[in-house]
């Protein structure tokens, strides 16, 4: 029987009091019944997890670009040797920000000529690394160097 068991991910226990697992009850059963779409209770927590964490960052600072672009180049210069390049999986890792904060904020410093992307040679990367790594245009980028 195959494991139902996720990469990157952990059970957790929650006590939740009877009135607010009422409400969670009622939102499924409303949306199973007017928009035809069947959910689990834990896709739907998780979702709202997801977005309660979203607007604090937001509200206390968390997601300005400046504050982003500082927590990025921290991850580049704590995953630099000798060598100027930093694979993009490792800060992928290292940061473990939402894909599209992380692609947005990569994209963002490319345009603006703080960061060069490198091809390289993925032959020496399993899947996940490479998936893992930035394709923008059919073009897969594997590492990034600081050009400030």
């Amino acid at each position: 029987m195959p494991s139902k068991e996720q990469d990157g991910s952990s059970v957790v226990s929650l006590r939740l009091a009877d009135t607010l697992l009422d409400r969670l009850d009622r939102y499924l059963d409303w949306m199973e019944t007017r928009r035809g779409k069947t959910s689990s209770r834990n896709r739907i927590m998780r979702q709202a997890l997801t977005l309660w964490l979203d607007s604090q960052e937001e509200q206390v600072g968390m997601t300005h670009p400046d504050v982003l672009t500082e927590h990025f180049h921290n991850a580049y210069t704590s995953l630099r040797s000798k060598h100027e390049r930093v694979e993009i999986h490792r800060l992928r890792r290292l940061l473990n920000w939402p894909t599209g904060r992380f692609d947005t904020l990569l994209e963002k410093l490319r345009a603006d000529s703080q960061v060069a992307l490198h091809v390289d040679d993925p032959s020496g990367l399993g899947e996940e690394e490479k998936r893992h790594s930035y394709e923008v245009n059919g073009q897969l980028y594997l590492s990034l160097s600081w050009q400030a």
